[in-house]
């Protein structure tokens, strides 16, 4: 800062102060502190001697940022480029070719044009989109003065190889609340990993901009409309220190805030986070928070533990806990059960009955009669999939199914108990094929699905008494395809099961970035399904039985009651 700024900066300051003595008490001045100085992130020049391949090669290999990529432009190309767009990651090992008919001073300018496998792009806020598909780019560079080449053209984004965004960025969870704001949602998020210092700060900002744009209509968020009054800083004892203007909510509204912000930085941060509202506590009996303060919300999303899971073996439905049949109609045969779901607080049940005409759906009490649910004649119906309970306490009234593969249908319980059919508008997730599987995620707000035989998931938008699926993204096209079953292991993560013989189970993340494989040596293809969820085993279903594991790399186990070739083990949701 030089003196003639200083001289300004300290005017401001005394015209400030003057001007603040007639203001209230209750409505203090609002303003934003002066940036801190953080540490630049370290920008490595390009290596010397690069002939124009090599150049365009380590482009795209060691340029992790817009700021790294900036260091391998001309002067010219610098100011022009904005590279503040979407970042798109390429795999590793990209080729660079010589342009077809050469054009142009050969010694002192080349065009090379890069091809590869683009995975997904990063947008502005951070939010990872897998597309998966071939890609060409063109650059053209010249000989500097120095006799160094630099890029004078190159798209106008930053492009990354799948190790270098690894290395360069970490993966965040942004957190918002479902529309009854029961539950949290995780909103997946790439930082860059450097500078480190004021990560925290960059974490608050991209909150305080809302959901990725695939949640939006999806979640809520009680930050909305609330602002920084200064800058997030750690203070002298460590905390971290988020100092909001004037929040004009009320305590509950002000502890959700609290949990919002606090979840999503217990990633980031071991320190106390310190929450304010124009200087003073943001929850008047709280102001410094860790993460085991607050409550997780977790309870309607969380099955009992006595609910280990249940079967559909030749026509009836066994429980997993001793292999013995269920009591009630389900479990005697009565209904030729051909799939069927039970609801996450293993109240309620959901069968798909197989008969002469088709197959119907009957809902109903576990282990009491299910009556038929008034649905259009259909030859089939994907696994019911429940909603969790709109509240403790309450039972469960809401569970999906698709019709012969294209109709998706909530069936919703009325204040008479019976249950009536409603479509969902899904032509956004249709439109690429049949639906095979559908899973609705346990906060509710997302769906997975098989179609085409490929992973989609998108969010769910609910206006009024109108519900719709949105931004379907598909995970890992054309690596993990022929899938046969789905089923949510975390809120986070699905694990799919396939007929690729070198790929039969595998998880992946919902944003579809990367790909774990499962340890498949003692398993008999083929692998018919699959169920999951937050800890407990995972169980599919191969030719000879039903297997068991803790982990992706670990061997299957048969299961203790085990279930014979065809079966559909299933845990509540």
């Amino acid at each position: 800062m030089n003196t003639s700024t200083r001289v300004l900066v300290v005017l401001l300051v005394l015209a400030c102060a003057a001007g603040c003595a007639n203001i209230p008490e209750s409505t203090p001045p609002r303003f934003v502190t002066e940036l801190p100085q953080v540490a630049s992130r370290v920008v490595d020049n390009p290596s010397p001697g690069l002939n124009p391949y090599g150049l365009v090669g380590e482009f795209v290999t060691k340029t992790g940022s817009s700021d790294a990529a900036r260091a391998y432009l001309t002067p010219e190309a610098d100011a022009v480029w904005s590279g503040t767009s979407d970042r798109v990651i390429i795999e590793d090992k990209p080729k660079t070719l010589p342009q077809s008919v050469p054009e142009g001073d050969r010694v002192n300018e080349q065009v090379v044009i890069l091809t590869g496998r683009q995975i997904g792009r990063l947008d502005p806020r951070q939010a990872f989109f897998a597309s998966v598909q071939p890609v060409e780019f063109q650059f053209k560079v010249a000989r500097q003065a120095d006799g160094q080449w630099r890029i004078s053209e190159a798209p106008d984004f930053a492009l990354i190889t799948e190790s270098a965004f690894v290395a360069s960025y970490r993966r965040v969870n942004l957190v918002f609340f479902d529309p009854g704001e029961k539950v949290l949602v995780p909103d997946l998020r790439f930082m860059a990993a450097e500078p480190r210092d004021n990560l925290e700060r960059r974490v608050v900002e991209l909150l305080l901009k809302g959901p990725s744009d695939g949640l939006k209509g999806a979640v809520v968020s009680p930050l909305d409309g609330v602002v920084l009054r200064t800058n997030v800083v750690t203070d002298s004892d460590g905390a971290i220190k988020i100092n909001f203007a004037s929040v004009e909510k009320t305590t509950e509204e002000r502890g959700k805030m609290a949990v919002q912000v606090v979840t999503t930085l217990s990633e980031v941060t071991t320190s106390p986070i310190r929450l304010l509202s124009d200087d003073r506590a943001l929850v008047a009996t709280k102001q410094d928070w860790r993460a085991s303060d607050i409550t997780p919300y977790e309870n309607l999303t969380t099955s009992k533990p006595d609910l280990l899971g249940l079967a559909v073996t030749g026509g009836r439905l066994v429980s997993l806990r001793d292999g013995k049949p269920i009591d009630g109609p389900a479990g005697s045969g009565a209904y030729d059960v051909v799939t069927a779901a039970q609801s996450l607080d293993g109240s309620a049940l959901a069968v798909v009955q197989r008969t002469g005409s088709g197959v119907r759906l009957r809902v109903g009490k576990v282990d009491g009669d299910l009556p038929e649910v008034g649905l259009s004649q259909t030859a089939t119906l994907t696994r019911p999939t429940w909603l969790l309970s709109p509240g403790e306490g309450i039972a469960p009234n809401e569970v999906w199914t698709v019709q012969d593969g294209t109709v998706v249908t909530r069936v919703v319980r009325t204040v008479e108990g019976t249950w009536v059919g409603f479509p969902v508008d899904a032509t956004e997730l249709t439109r690429d094929g049949p639906i095979t599987q559908l899973r609705l995620s346990r906060d509710g707000v997302r769906v997975a699905a098989v179609v085409n035989g490929q992973v989609r998931v998108a969010s769910v938008v609910r206006a009024n008494d109108a519900v719709a699926i949105r931004s379907p993204l598909t995970l890992q096209a054309g690596v993990v395809k022929q899938v046969v079953g789905l089923d949510w292991l975390d809120r986070q993560t699905l694990i799919a099961v396939t007929e690729q013989p070198s790929l039969p189970v595998a998880s992946l993340p919902i944003d579809g970035f990367s790909l774990t494989q499962f340890n498949s040596a003692n398993l008999t293809l083929p692998v018919t399904a699959v169920t999951a969820a937050p800890s407990r085993s995972t169980l599919v279903m191969d030719s000879l039985g039903l297997w068991s594991t803790q982990e992706a790399n670990k061997v299957w186990l048969t299961h203790q009651h085990g279930q014979p070739p065809g079966s559909i083990p299933f845990y509540p949701g």
